[in-house]
């Protein structure tokens, strides 16, 4: 397979207010979250952020609770804010109900909305149990993230809930198993996995993060290639997310259509 790059990297977002994409999957959903919403307030779109789970508070963005929304002037709302369902007993921001996502397109008719579907507590790989992730019914662009930092490490010390959700086509997995290619393609593409997760009929594009410091360019690459033989993936994004300047590049498949 022969990859091209799209120019630039970002041109299959969608431009006009009311769209919501959704991110799923794990290891830098938040830090790709907030990547989109910069690069929204540069070209002059507002922007909703949001999650359907739980959420750590960001570190300096504006937030509100839903419950408070009656009580301030929408139009005076800053370009970039986080609604969320309140603080929890733990300190974190809770969802929306999926329901509540859905009508934010209503309440805010000049801006994009970006929501976080579901968690992965930090680590690059998961998996999903019954239940996640809480899709938006108006979901535009799906998101799946895969974070490419777990390929060489344990699979007890990268994976999500492992010993909790029993996946068949990892069944085989040990707390010592090296996470290897093969497994994340797996992953990716066998039913229960990640790509599975994504509603039928909504465009999807594979977002991997971690590049900075994935040296094994040979393994990822045979990993893209086959990843994108799937109809579903005619798009990934590769993405260093680290540091103050994120790096991200998006690949197309040259025997394909990029649109």
């Amino acid at each position: 397979m022969t990859f091209g790059f799209v120019d630039p990297w970002h041109q299959f977002l969608p431009r006009e207010a009311g769209h919501v994409i959704s991110l799923m999957g794990s290891g830098g959903k938040t830090s790709l979250l907030q990547v989109f919403a910069d690069l929204y307030r540069e070209i002059g779109l507002p922007v909703v952020l949001t999650t359907t789970t739980r959420s750590e508070p960001l570190s300096g963005m504006e937030a509100l609770a839903v419950t408070e929304l009656d009580k301030v002037d929408r139009d005076r709302l800053p370009d970039v804010f986080f609604l969320h369902g309140g603080l929890t007993t733990a300190g974190k921001w809770d969802g929306l109900p999926s329901e509540t996502v859905d009508e934010l397109g209503r309440l805010f008719p000049d801006r994009i909305v970006l929501a976080e579907v579901d968690g992965a507590a930090k680590l690059p790989v998961k998996l999903h149990r019954e239940g996640e992730p809480v899709w938006p019914g108006r979901t535009s662009l799906a998101i799946v993230v895969m974070g490419t930092t777990a390929v060489g490490s344990r699979a007890g010390d990268i994976l999500h809930r492992f010993g909790q959700v029993d996946w068949a086509p990892l069944a085989d997995l040990k707390t010592w198993t090296v996470w290897e290619w093969d497994h994340a393609l797996t992953l990716l593409l066998e039913p229960g996995g990640y790509l599975s997760q994504v509603p039928d009929g909504v465009p999807c594009v594979l977002a991997l993060t971690g590049m900075g410091e994935q040296s094994d360019s040979i393994g990822l690459f045979a990993f893209v290639g086959q990843a994108m033989e799937n109809s579903r993936l005619s798009l990934t994004m590769f993405c260093d997310l680290e540091g103050d300047q994120p790096v991200i590049r998006t690949a197309y498949n040259e025997e394909g259509d990029p649109a």
